[in-house]
């Protein structure tokens, strides 16, 4: 069983990857947004909604360029990557209504008229996220947190009623007098231990559910750019149809086909200029591309029960000489699930259309795939297993990438 709360804060802290700028930035949002909700007597549940909508609420913003943008307090352009977060968790059981929080959180209050914006009901959640979202983005990094609690605290009141809803900035005037509210978010800023924890509602998942949260992280981390929107599928699909293949129980490929979704999470800390790039990476754009396996590991490492998935996911540049990436592996120590998804991720990158070239036919995928077994980087016996079953296996890819290219195609068409 794997806990829906580490799941998302890791999911939180992929995206916040997006931009070295934002530091911590949804964690901060979520910390103050809390505060301010205790200060305001919300209930439990309400409480609890409104803190993971928080901890995710700039997950679609999917480019560097849209999270910069609204790290301003004025913010360009606020409201396109609420509207994609919202697009990205909506249909999500675990998520439907903090989706709906997350979609207006940079409406301003207005004198009440933000109580409904483009025909629709804002929730007042939403304006409590806008507040606590600008009071973070005033935080500067060139001094202690609480000598900057009364410049922040007047430029909030200066907006108190147009920005902001009164009540909530009335409750802001309070909390600023806390000391201990300051060193927390000057805590979470550096990355250390804090003294207030925000009391998070958790639920375990079975791997069923798993796989549901595992397809939202492939959401999150293809969605980002048109040459990518289905690669995370295509891995899914081809390494659990390896694994079946290969005889594998039934929960080992279904941690397997999940590993699939979210084997890329680590990719977030890429820019989205080097993914779209039409020609060859150079010399730095590579490693930089390299490191993404490794903060793959990093960030599903945090995640009890999540130790077999996160090796098969992890892995997949490792290579059995031990000349791949991260941590130079060699065939002993890797596992059939991590050598699976090496062949999956070489066979669905070499067939899926790619910026710089079309996808490569049966015959040149299978001489690229008999090469690199024969020079001892991949498992022999998967990629006999692939080529006996290329048809089933290839249909089964083309099918999940039509799929993924169908939803994409559908949520670029509703950010119009």
């Amino acid at each position: 069983m794997v806990s829906l709360l580490e799941l998302t804060l890791q999911l939180s802290r992929a995206s916040d990857m997006v931009s070295p700028e934002l530091n911590h930035h949804q964690r901060l949002v979520a910390y103050i947004t809390f505060n301010l909700g205790e200060e305001l007597n919300f209930d439990e549940k309400k409480l609890n909604e409104v803190s993971v909508a928080a901890i995710l609420h700039d997950i679609g913003g999917l480019s560097m360029q849209e999270r910069i943008n609204v790290l301003k307090f004025e913010a360009i352009n606020p409201h396109q990557h609420a509207r994609i977060g919202w697009l990205l968790l909506k249909d999500y059981r675990e998520f439907s209504e903090i989706a709906r929080i997350i979609k207006f959180h940079h409406v301003d209050w207005n004198d009440g008229e933000g109580l409904r914006f483009c025909g629709e009901t804002v929730m007042p959640e939403s304006h409590l996220i806008h507040l606590a979202d600008r009071i973070a983005t005033l935080i500067s990094r060139d001094d202690k947190i609480i000598n900057q609690k009364n410049r922040i605290f007047e430029k909030i009141a200066n907006a108190s009623g147009r920005k902001f809803k009164p009540d909530f900035v009335k409750a802001f005037e309070q909390l600023k007098e806390k000391e201990y509210f300051w060193y927390d978010l000057e805590s979470i800023s550096n990355g250390r231990r804090y003294y207030k924890k925000i009391n998070f509602t958790d639920q375990c998942l079975d791997i069923d559910e798993l796989i549901g949260i595992a397809k939202l992280y492939a959401r999150v981390i293809d969605f980002r750019s048109n040459f990518t929107a289905v690669h995370s599928e295509g891995v899914s699909a081809v390494a659990k149809r390896l694994a079946q293949h290969l005889s594998c129980d039934e929960l080992t490929c279904k941690k397997i086909q999940a590993a699939g979704y979210i084997h890329d999470i680590g990719k977030l800390s890429v820019p989205s200029e080097i993914l779209e790039k039409p020609t060859s990476l150079t010399h730095e754009e590579f490693a930089l591309m390299k490191q993404h396996t490794y903060h793959t590991f990093v960030l599903l490492h945090q995640v009890q029960g999540l130790e077999e998935i996160n090796e098969y996911a992890s892995m997949h540049h490792e290579r059995l000489d031990g000349t791949g990436y991260p941590f130079k592996l060699t065939g002993k120590e890797l596992s059939l699930g991590a050598r699976i998804m090496a062949v999956a991720d070489i066979f669905t990158a070499v067939t899926e259309n790619r910026p710089y070239r079309k996808g490569m036919q049966k015959d040149e995928v299978i001489m690229i795939l008999k090469n690199m077994a024969l020079d001892g980087k991949i498992d022999t016996r998967i990629v006999e297993t692939l080529i006996t079953f290329y048809q089933d296996i290839n249909k089964a890819r083309i099918k999940a990438q039509k799929k993924a290219r169908t939803r994409y195609d559908d949520f670029a068409k509703l950010l119009v």
